[in-house]
């Protein structure tokens, strides 16, 4: 993904929904921050995952899942060798089965982990069903048996898993992630500061600084260095340029500003990312 933005989610051919399993190949590979319009559920099998979410980092090792809510900026990295599942319902998916209440009235609680209880085996369980059925032969009738477990996993977290939405508050949010988002995917090889996104909004500094922060969980200068490092990733894998060339074409100017960037998110240099994802 060249920079943040929100990621489409296509449906498959065969359903209404996305769902699949990965697995770390290497350790330390990171997953660029981003955010989808897709409810996006993780379910940690084996191994451990490291998912950032907003300001908080929350670690998933054996039998945890996590909750992604649209519109939410995350990550993920693999401390070790794992197995997740992953399911990403859209929007659309979720109104039809919630007549129109996911998001405008309520959304999932973000983080989830395993307790032994009866509610939460029953989860794990169907969890565990979608994998064994990923694994089997395609055909109808595991289609079929996918899209009834998928749909017992919502009607688990709507039941046990839901907290009150503010609609007014979530559409607000989503506007201005949207126009955010668009206006620096527009202008991040600028030298663009938050005096000119305030000026884009016609807001003033400190309020658009606590939008930001409350929309994104993040600051501008934060988001603007996470674009800037998405879209040199970007880069990377599809150019031979110079990391020199690279700075200069996404706004960091220099190499060490771009050093400097690399080691604060993932710690480890620009080279050092590109030989642990190749």
């Amino acid at each position: 993904m060249s920079y943040i933005q929100h990621e489409k989610i296509s449906n498959s051919k065969k359903l209404p929904f996305k769902v699949f399993n990965f697995h770390a190949h290497n350790l330390n590979r990171v997953i660029p921050m981003h955010w989808h319009q897709s409810t996006e559920l993780l379910y940690c099998a084996h191994g451990k995952l490291e998912v950032k979410l907003k300001n908080h980092n929350f670690l998933l090792c054996k039998n945890d899942f996590i909750a992604i809510n649209p519109y939410q900026i995350h990550s993920t990295k693999s401390l070790q060798k794992n197995s997740v599942l992953c399911i990403q319902l859209p929007l659309s998916f979720l109104n039809e089965l919630t007549n129109n209440t996911f998001l405008y009235k309520y959304i999932f609680a973000a983080n989830s982990c395993i307790e032994s209880n009866t509610i939460n085996q029953e989860l794990i369980s169907t969890f565990k069903d979608i994998i064994n059925l990923q694994n089997s032969n395609s055909s109808l009738v595991t289609n079929l048996k996918i899209t009834t477990n998928v749909i017992n996993v919502v009607r688990i977290l709507t039941e046990y898993y839901a907290k009150e939405s503010n609609i007014d508050q979530q559409e607000s949010n989503i506007y201005f992630a949207k126009e955010l988002t668009s206006f620096i995917s527009q202008n991040f090889d600028k030298d663009i500061q938050i005096h000119d996104v305030s000026q884009h909004f016609a807001y003033s500094e400190g309020y658009t600084s606590r939008l930001i922060k409350k929309s994104l969980g993040t600051s501008f200068s934060e988001l603007l260095r996470l674009v800037r490092i998405n879209k040199a990733i970007d880069l990377m894998n599809s150019s031979p340029k110079s990391w020199i060339e690279i700075a200069e074409l996404t706004g960091f100017k220099t190499y060490r500003n771009l050093y400097n960037a690399f080691y604060n998110v993932y710690q480890m240099s620009p080279n050092e990312f590109k030989n642990q994802n190749q």
